[in-house]
């Protein structure tokens, strides 16, 4: 796994060794991007992305929980105490947000079990404004919000609801106060033009300044428990330049190193405040990245059956708390799949809850339940085992844009007293039946396995649930179960 934020490249060349009998695996990895990355002073030192390699002897379930159990251990930052995997909930610029819309989705996310509310995106920009356009005048809009935000944070906390705030911090829109006055503060192309979508040059230091005094401020300023930083800049291909003791250097190294420099310090000065990773869709998932975030977004994408795909491939990188899915409206994955299908998706990492219904519109009870029923689940059965928890991908190859056939995903504790597994039809066609054998199980042990499409619950011992199996129907693409069993 490389540590590294900006352009990549991996390369990758098997020896099957088919007349030596033995096969050979060559391979390199670093950073990418134009000549020279980075042009040293005299004296100046600078030290190169860590690449993390590790040699197992056993199958694919052995290596992923060495990785995670590395990452966990040794590079990431500890989560902040009593508040880790808390289920977060809030509301962004999918809807106008108003002061009236931020009282109701209050009220729903605490309805359901949601933990922490997030006020995303144009809390800044006046009412119908276009968000994107002014990011970095950092400033809440007193005609969107004439009282601010302190008035929220207020209810959410009296709803026992922790608040959080979003922020592109490294971006600045077009139309904001600060482009106009600082165009050079802008990342420009290697021909000259500034149009990295709006992307700050961190390379430089007065601009890495400003950007981190502003986050420290939104977090001092507004009392934030919660800072979600999102990262909207698209493909950007070779990235930007800078002119250095003569020569044009990639700024992605500089960038870079100034990045994580930022965040580390932010984390040490505001040790309380869970810090999310939401760029830009998963586009930053790497271990660089997310090293000083709690948790972090792997994707934009929410919509069955690829959903599955993204969770299943993405976990076997990133430790599965460590790792945020979307269930209910917000990101469009509600147009495919059952409720059940998202929520279980969910629960296998770590839950965020998008909104259900908008103001005015009748809640429907029966979808609430659901969604309460999976917060239980969620608060009760795995997050007490969640941040040493195993994951076992019993399908690791799920091919295409729009998958077939059945996905399959267990967590267990490491002691083997709990497992969760969900099981997802994806798209058709497949099998009606699927034979599930835990692996998180002891086959010494008896367990209560309870089956949570009709709530029924039996006794079995972890010989019959690992060896013998236990068949499980589902009848019809996109829809899924969720077993769980329990140590008696």
């Amino acid at each position: 796994s490389l540590a590294w934020s900006g352009g990549f490249a991996f390369e990758f060349d098997v020896d099957d060794g088919h007349e030596r009998g033995s096969s050979r695996l060559w391979f390199r990895a670093g950073p990418d991007a134009p000549a020279p990355l980075r042009v040293l002073a005299p004296g100046e030192a600078v030290t190169t992305p860590e690449m993390y390699l590790g040699m197992v002897i056993g199958d694919l379930d052995a290596c992923i929980h060495a990785l995670h159990d590395h990452l966990r251990q040794s590079v990431f930052l500890p989560q902040p105490e009593g508040r880790a995997g808390l289920v977060a909930s809030g509301i962004g610029p999918e809807q106008e947000i108003t002061p009236e819309a931020m009282i109701h989705e209050i009220d729903i996310a605490a309805s359901v079990g949601a933990e922490v509310f997030i006020l995303d995106a144009s809390w800044y920009t006046p009412p119908y404004g276009q968000w994107w356009s002014t990011v970095g005048d950092w400033q809440v809009n007193r005609e969107r919000f004439p009282e601010g935000l302190a008035p929220f944070r207020a209810y959410a906390h009296k709803k026992d609801l922790l608040f959080g705030l979003w922020m592109d911090a490294e971006r600045i829109g077009s139309e904001s106060g600060v482009a106009q006055e600082h165009p050079d503060w802008l990342a420009c192309r290697y021909d000259g033009e500034p149009s990295l979508g709006g992307m700050l040059n961190l390379a430089q230091p007065k601009v890495a300044a400003w950007m981190e005094s502003e986050i420290d401020r939104l977090i001092t300023e507004h009392e934030l428990d919660l800072f979600r930083l999102d990262y909207n800049i698209g493909n950007i291909g070779a990235g930007g330049h800078s002119i250095r003791s003569g020569y044009v250097e990639s700024i992605y190294h500089r960038y870079y190193e100034a990045l994580y420099d930022i965040y580390a310090r932010l984390a040490a000065r505001h040790p309380n405040v869970i810090f999310q990773n939401c760029a830009g869709g998963g586009g930053r998932a790497d271990i660089g990245m997310i090293r000083t975030f709690e948790h972090s977004w792997v994707t934009d994408w929410q919509i069955a059956p690829r959903s599955f795909s993204i969770t299943n491939g993405m976990s076997m990188a990133v430790p599965p708390e460590r790792m945020d899915r979307l269930a209910g409206m917000g990101q469009s994955g509600q147009r495919t799949a059952e409720l059940d299908f998202q929520l279980r998706l969910t629960l296998l990492v770590h839950p965020t809850l998008g909104w259900f219904h908008l103001r005015g519109a009748a809640p429907n009870p029966v979808q609430l339940e659901r969604v309460r029923h999976a917060v239980d689940i969620y608060k009760r059965f795995v997050r007490p085992f969640h941040r040493t928890s195993r994951i076992y991908h019993h399908t690791p190859v799920v091919e295409g844009y729009d998958p077939h056939g059945w996905g399959v995903l267990e967590l267990g504790s490491i002691d083997r007293s709990r497992a969760i597994v969900g099981l997802f039809r994806l798209s058709d066609p497949a099998e009606p039946e699927y034979l599930l054998r835990l692996r998180g199980v002891d086959a010494g042990r008896q367990y209560c396995v309870t089956f949570d499409n009709t709530g029924e619950t039996c006794r079995l011992d972890g010989y019959a649930l690992s060896r013998v199996g236990i068949p499980i129907g589902l009848q019809s693409a996109l829809t899924s179960e969720l077993v769980l069993a329990e140590a008696l």
